[in-house]
């Protein structure tokens, strides 16, 4: 019997991250299967970045050697829901390689110890991230479209982001323009726009 720890993976790539207070770093970006909080985030008008039926079973063993082919030593746990299959075991495993490990979830679990950055953008209510995050993340990043208000998060980060809904690949100047608006209103918010998009890169 195979004891190994695996993980349901939906794509793997080396890119720039985008978005964020880690935006321009060189990542490796795993992208793990499934979300059960897909169903909010359509309630919600978010396509997601996962598609559903074609992920691949791998062993920690087997996602170290297709990573390890690349330059950068930097994770990016995401999804989907990363925290739906992450587990302590497999940070350790991961730390013990010297990577440095950052995700990106929607708030509906809590992260597993070990990780260096936690990204939540919230697709849940704020006392379901409040209660997973109670001590804080390292950054709260919210999607806005024209017309939506300041976000009013339970938990706090050391750095706030608003992010205007892009239409496609394509940036939506009034969703852009509405975030700037919030931005210079309450200056503890930061603007982030999906710059990955703009360098047309993964």
């Amino acid at each position: 019997m195979n004891s190994e720890p695996t993980l349901k993976v939906s794509e793997i790539f080396y890119s720039l991250q985008g978005e964020g207070g880690r935006a321009g770093r060189p990542s490796i970006f795993i992208r793990l299967q499934g979300c059960k909080a897909k169903h909010a985030c359509a309630a919600m008008g978010i396509k997601c970045d996962t598609e559903f039926e074609s992920g691949a079973e791998i062993s920690i063993y087997g996602l170290h050697l297709k990573i390890s082919k690349y330059e950068g030593k930097e994770i990016v746990w995401t999804g989907g829901e990363p925290t739906d299959q992450l587990t302590e075991e497999v940070v350790i495993f991961f730390k013990s390689k010297g990577y440095y490990q950052a995700i990106e979830t929607s708030g509906l679990n809590p992260a597993p110890p070990g990780l260096d950055y936690i990204c939540v953008s919230p697709k849940v209510a704020e006392h379901i991230v409040k209660k997973n995050f109670p001590d804080g993340v390292d950054e709260l990043r919210y999607v806005r479209h024209a017309g939506q208000e300041i976000p009013q998060p339970q938990t706090t980060a050391i750095r706030y982001f608003l992010s205007p809904h892009f239409d496609g690949y394509n940036i939506n100047d009034e969703n852009l323009k509405h975030c700037i608006t919030l931005c210079l209103q309450n200056p503890s918010w930061n603007l982030s726009v999906q710059s990955h998009k703009l360098w047309n890169v993964l």
